[in-house]
């Protein structure tokens, strides 16, 4: 997680989508996180569940101060919420990036993914940025765009975590708060 925190600023990071709820997990408990959900795959439940196994009562602090959420359930929301966001240091995790392009209409997708990718840029120049995304059909040229965009992040959780809280869990990497 450190070699995570001294990546350098002004580039967009790419993480698998399994990875983005151990990501948002240890943001989250060491500098806090800026979290900009477009789809629905982060179990916001499981989010709590897996700070409280680790921090006991103090994970209400960082669902609180911690972490910050914002929900997209369009591309011109995303956009608004990109366009809205002040530079910050905290680090910005965007998950499932493309799954509200496929509702858009062809003629105008090139052009929003333009605009989202200008947004992300600019945020990255403060704080670091990841996002995770999954190209289906027929979002595979946009998923090609992001990858020449985007430098791929591979992270992997130091208690290897998967989001599933039925343990038996590793040592938390943190004592209770």
């Amino acid at each position: 997680m450190n070699a995570l925190l001294q990546l350098p600023l002004g580039q967009i990071y790419r993480v698998s989508r399994a990875s983005s709820f151990d990501l948002t997990i240890e943001l989250a408990l060491r500098t806090g996180v800026r979290l900009l959900v477009c789809g629905n795959r982060l179990p916001f439940y499981d989010l709590a569940y897996e700070l409280a196994r680790r921090v006991g009562q103090g994970y209400v602090w960082i669902l609180e101060e911690r972490i910050v959420f914002a929900r997209a359930e369009t591309v011109l929301q995303l956009l608004d919420v990109l366009n809205e966001l002040k530079p910050n240091p905290t680090p910005l995790l965007v998950s499932d990036l493309l799954a509200r392009f496929g509702d858009e209409d062809n003629r105008r997708v090139d052009e929003l993914f333009f605009q989202c990718q200008l947004e992300l840029q600019r945020l990255s120049q403060c704080a670091l940025l990841f996002v995770s995304a999954q190209a289906r059909p027929p979002l595979e040229r946009l998923g090609a765009a992001l990858s020449r965009a985007s430098r791929a992040c591979e992270y992997s959780s130091d208690t290897q975590t998967t989001g599933n809280t039925d343990g038996p869990y590793p040592a938390p990497l943190f004592p209770a708060i």
